[in-house]
């Protein structure tokens, strides 16, 4: 950086600081490596001149999401998201105002509706084990890691909430009447749902899902007339947007909750960060990642996002912090700041 030495107790303690309050957490590091380490080498790789603008990004701009903060987001959904829902549920059933909250969590309404009330985890992100410590309200047999679920588990599920029901003295059928879906993070809401001009259809995870849960209301585990909700933990603003679209338009009838909205805001689009990405993002990664999300460098979407989640960045991000290929031997050997931990690799067939 060829700063002095006021420089460097300026900016170098901010940055040891900013490592040691949430960089250094950052899981996607190798061995023995750390923030600093990893800045250095990201610095290296670019222009003298341009260093000055990364280091501002890193200390102005940057969205480190850590793993305390995502608990707390996780802490909220119970009580934040999940709860109004079953009161409002309630107080339609028991024709009260929804303000009167008290008598209506009081009632055998609203407590049959929170023990029927089924959580499932969308992918590994969900960190359901996190959701089920700070939702006690909620029986661990109702958390489930996966929407694919097989006869002998609902046999089972089905048995438990019968036993349930029973000890709380509750009435209806064992079959669950609310349920919840969870993910971690949309940058874009392609992976959850889009349409395909190619099969004329809505493709996705969530059109997965939905069949997902047909089954299990084929199954009578799921009531037919079951309520569901997706809440993802964070999404982008205009993510939130898009799935809000989507799921109007794809008729499926379910509500969408967002913890944390990421603002649009954000996006460094047009700033210096985002040309930088575009410069030095490496031609082989232009080549194994398809166009449809545009130009991989400002990240899928071009959205150009400065957010990296404490166990991975987001594709969604700019190219500078994620698309790494220092260790590759076909590559430029671009270093990312946050290298990001990609689920399809074509190293990893």
């Amino acid at each position: 950086m060829s700063w002095d030495s006021a420089q460097i107790a300026q900016f170098g303690a901010c940055l040891q600081d900013l490592a040691r309050y949430k960089y250094d957490e950052y899981e996607g590091f190798g061995p023995g490596e750390k923030f600093v380490e990893s800045l250095e080498a990201w610095l290296w790789q670019l222009e003298p001149g341009e260093r000055a603008d990364a280091i501002q990004f890193v200390l102005t701009s940057l969205v480190f999401v850590s793993r305390l903060e995502l608990d707390h987001v996780i802490g909220m959904v119970y009580p934040d998201v999940i709860r109004p829902i079953l009161i409002r549920r309630a107080a339609k059933e028991l024709c009260l105002p929804p303000y009167k909250v008290a008598r209506i969590t009081a009632s055998r309404e609203f407590r049959e509706l929170e023990r029927k009330t089924l959580v499932l985890g969308l992918a590994d992100g969900s960190r359901l084990d996190r959701l089920r410590r700070a939702s006690p309200k909620l029986s661990h047999e109702q958390v489930y890691l996966a929407p694919e679920i097989g006869e002998d588990t609902r046999r089972s599920m089905r048995q438990k909430l019968t036993e349930a029901l029973q000890k709380l003295d509750l009435d209806g059928p064992a079959e669950f009447r609310q349920v919840v879906l969870v993910d971690d993070f949309s940058g874009s809401g392609f992976t959850l749902l889009r349409w395909s001009e190619e099969e004329g259809s809505w493709d996705g995870k969530l059109v997965r899902l939905k069949k997902h849960l047909d089954e299990l209301s084929t199954a009578r585990l799921v009531a037919s007339d079951a309520a569901i909700c997706l809440v993802l933990y964070l999404a982008s603003a205009s993510a939130y947007r898009t799935l809000k679209e989507r799921i109007d338009r794809a008729r499926f009838g379910w509500d969408l909750e967002v913890v944390q909205i990421l603002p649009d805001s954000l996006s460094q689009n047009g700033k210096s960060i985002a040309a930088m990405s575009q410069k030095y993002f490496d031609p082989v990664l232009r080549d194994e990642i398809k166009a449809k999300g545009g130009d991989p460098a400002l990240g899928f979407g071009e959205f150009a996002l400065p957010v990296v989640l404490h166990h991975n960045t987001p594709n969604n991000s700019v190219g500078l912090l994620w698309a790494d290929t220092s260790e590759r031997d076909d590559s430029a050997h671009r270093r990312a700041l946050f290298p990001r931990r990609e689920r399809h690799n074509p190293e990893r067939p």
